[in-house]
């Protein structure tokens, strides 16, 4: 199943509200693979570290959602994110490796 920008933009919105933060907490991304980009390029812990992903209609609509979550809502976007159509959000309970 594949999510609207709307969808995808309301899901990361509400997960954000749930667990909280500031916006400065989160990072999000877009990747072809979004499970290998959380959990070996960002080094997100699976168990202890908040995380989401959804697949986006096309590589166009998750931008969309990109470019929505950085420059509206200031979420950062993850460091050394490709391109690819699904879009992932993490927030880090964990300290994060260094170089990460």
């Amino acid at each position: 199943m594949v999510y609207s920008v709307q969808q995808i933009k309301f899901e990361f919105l509400m997960y954000i509200k749930e667990f909280g933060g500031e916006r400065s907490d989160w990072r999000v991304g877009v990747a072809t693979d979004a499970p290998q980009a959380l959990f070996n390029e960002q080094s997100v812990d699976e168990v202890s570290d908040i995380w989401l992903w959804k697949p986006a209609l096309s590589p166009a609509a998750a931008n969309t959602v990109l470019k929505y979550m950085t420059e509206q809502f200031r979420v950062p976007a993850a460091e050394g994110q490709g391109g690819g159509s699904s879009i992932y959000l993490y927030k880090r309970t964990t300290v994060a490796p260094s170089g990460v």
